[in-house]
């Protein structure tokens, strides 16, 4: 199954409500190519690719076609867990090269790369704040972060 978005529900980064978070005094080694990968959607987008992500929400739905990981520390404070968290995610997602789908809310949701999250993970997931859904674009792997630093991962089964 492909997640289609269509290019009118795009939204500009400096109008998404999160899009602080990719400015330059928040994260000064952003280029503003980079920037451009990061694709906000409108808010009644961002509802109906919730209805679909909810599905994947539902670990039932998932046992039969995914295998999961144990919970993986996603602690960032410092560059050694944060470089150990990226090569884990690395490692795992690596037979898939596929945009993704990042939720924070119903109606917070935005479309990347997977190179643009994977470099720039720990502006995507906050800890004490954020609980995080990430779904590939054709679903062959989700990504559970929750707000005290963990993320549980399902591969589509080969």
């Amino acid at each position: 199954m492909k997640i289609n978005i269509e290019v009118s529900e795009f939204i500009p980064l400096k109008d998404f409500e999160l899009g602080w978070r990719w400015e330059r005094n928040h994260n000064s080694e952003i280029s503003e190519l980079e920037k451009s990968q990061i694709q906000p959607v409108s808010e009644s987008e961002s509802k109906r690719l919730n209805k679909i992500i909810k599905y994947f929400e539902i670990e039932q739905n998932l046992i039969e076609k995914y295998t999961q990981t144990d919970w993986i520390s996603t602690n960032a404070e410092n560059n050694l867990k944060v470089e150990r968290f990226r090569s884990k995610l690395q490692l795992l997602l690596e037979p898939w090269n596929e945009e993704i789908i990042v939720t924070w809310k119903n109606n917070i949701t935005l479309k990347t790369s997977k190179s643009i999250f994977l470099k720039y993970w720990t502006d995507f997931l906050y800890p004490s704040s954020d609980d995080v859904t990430i779904l590939s674009e054709e679903t062959n792997w989700i990504i559970f972060y929750r707000h005290f630093e963990v993320a549980n991962i399902w591969t589509k089964k080969k």
